[in-house]
């Protein structure tokens, strides 16, 4: 399965999650919005290369922009659900996941008007043990799942998680689970793949990692943020570990997406997902 995919949370830059300096959902409409800017930057780079994404949007940003997120199903790329409220599954419980991420599924299949397939818990906060989480995924009506990050995580983290794609059986019938990519290196393992991840990483490595993983039958999964793209976004006051994480190397995001789009081919989720038996 030597495939690539490159997905797109697409949220503002004030949605940083376990933080107390988060602003509460109820203040969001206060701060200024900076997602269109960087949204289309990464819009023209997608189309210059002729790279189809899929796009995991958080439904109370979709609510606010649903001309551009139909923009974006124009343009070809596949409309998958973040949610609606940027919650974390562990926190708010199995009836408050259940409700988020239903009313993100709706929000957005009234906006495209289709069904959405495809989901992605916020800061892939599944954990070890929490089986419950795909059973409601599954539940809610979504057909393959992107929420798990197989290794250390300070929020989620599945450390004995396959490092392919698999099949999760419910009591709702089987889920795939598309996983973020992973290298091995003396037993450990390392994301190179997105995020602070993408930005810390030399391109070099990054390189080597992809040649890793497709020489080992596994897909690329790349994952980056609108606000990764927009070096002048707001920052919120953050501890200085929580500050590097988010904010370090900003200006590789956007320079790196274009040497990824320029020499990898991409499909979408929705077609790795047929794949996996």
């Amino acid at each position: 399965m030597n495939e690539s995919v490159l997905t797109i949370d697409v949220e503002e830059w004030y949605h940083i999650l376990d933080s107390g300096m988060t602003p509460p959902i109820d203040k969001w409409p206060e701060l200024e919005s900076r997602l269109e800017c960087p949204l289309d930057e990464i819009l023209e780079v997608l189309e210059r290369h002729s790279v189809k994404s899929t796009m995991f949007w958080l439904g109370w940003a979709a609510d606010k922009y649903p001309a551009l997120v139909r923009r974006c199903v124009k343009a070809g790329h596949e409309i998958a659900s973040h949610g609606y409220g940027h919650v974390l599954a562990y926190q708010v419980g199995h009836k408050g996941f259940y409700e988020d991420i239903l009313r993100g599924k709706k929000v957005l299949e009234d906006i495209v008007g289709e069904k959405v397939i495809g989901f992605r818990a916020p800061g892939f906060g599944i954990k070890d043990g929490m089986s419950w989480a795909f059973e409601v995924i599954k539940e809610v009506g979504y057909e393959y799942d992107s929420s798990v990050f197989p290794g250390h995580r300070g929020h989620g983290g599945m450390l004995k998680s396959h490092l392919e794609p698999y099949l999760i059986r419910t009591a709702y019938g089987p889920l795939p689970e598309l996983g973020i990519s992973m290298v091995e290196f003396m037993g450990r393992r390392f994301c190179l793949f997105g995020g602070g991840y993408l930005r810390l990483s030399p391109k070099w490595i990054i390189h080597m990692g992809i040649k890793y993983l497709h020489s080992n039958g596994r897909p690329l999964i790349v994952y980056v943020h609108p606000r990764e793209v927009d070096p002048e976004h707001p920052r919120l006051p953050l501890s200085l570990f929580r500050r590097f994480k988010s904010y370090v190397n900003l200006k590789s995001t956007l320079p790196k997406l274009e040497w990824l789009c320029s020499t990898f081919k991409f499909i979408t989720m929705r077609e790795l997902a047929e794949q996996v038996k």
